[in-house]
């Protein structure tokens, strides 16, 4: 293994910024959608549910997007332990806003948790499509070629 440094000096890293953007646009469309539905068959707490699950999931999974984007930028040996403690620290925000919205009182007045719990879903699962699809449709080479460098041929060989 080398400790070469010319993976410091990356240039510009356009497939996270456009998997960002599709990725947002596709969970937005989804949240959108359950967020009709819940208004049409749920009335405001059905679209504030609905809204809400969707808000929330979208800023926690592009905030921890770009969070491991950055780091893979800058330092790419420490991306991967970037990424599993931001895995684990988006499970836990969810995890615990819904255990206080559960503890909270007269919420399914003004919340419907079920339509909350369907547009985290949705943004979920649209946001996963969305990124398995870009990433086996983008173009990102496997590892970065040294510069090209004549390569001294054996004397004798010459033909």
């Amino acid at each position: 293994m080398t400790t070469d440094t010319a993976s410091t000096s990356r240039k510009a890293r356009p497939y996270g910024v456009a998997a960002l953007g599709v990725a947002v646009l596709a969970g937005t469309a989804a949240g959108v959608v359950v967020a009709v539905l819940a208004a049409v068959l749920d009335g405001s707490a059905g679209l504030l549910g609905g809204l809400a699950g969707a808000g929330v999931t979208l800023l926690v999974l592009a905030t921890g997007f770009a969070t491991v984007d950055l780091v893979s930028g800058l330092m790419p040996a420490a991306s991967l332990v970037v990424a599993l403690l931001t895995y684990t620290l988006q499970l836990v925000l969810l995890v615990a806003l819904l255990a206080a919205l559960r503890g909270a009182d007269d919420i399914e007045d003004t919340l419907a948790p079920g339509w909350f719990a369907g547009g985290v879903i949705a943004v979920a699962l649209a946001w996963t499509v969305c990124l398995v699809v870009h990433a086996m449709r983008a173009r990102m080479p496997l590892y970065d070629l040294p510069d090209h460098q004549p390569v001294p041929t054996p004397e004798g060989s010459e033909r």
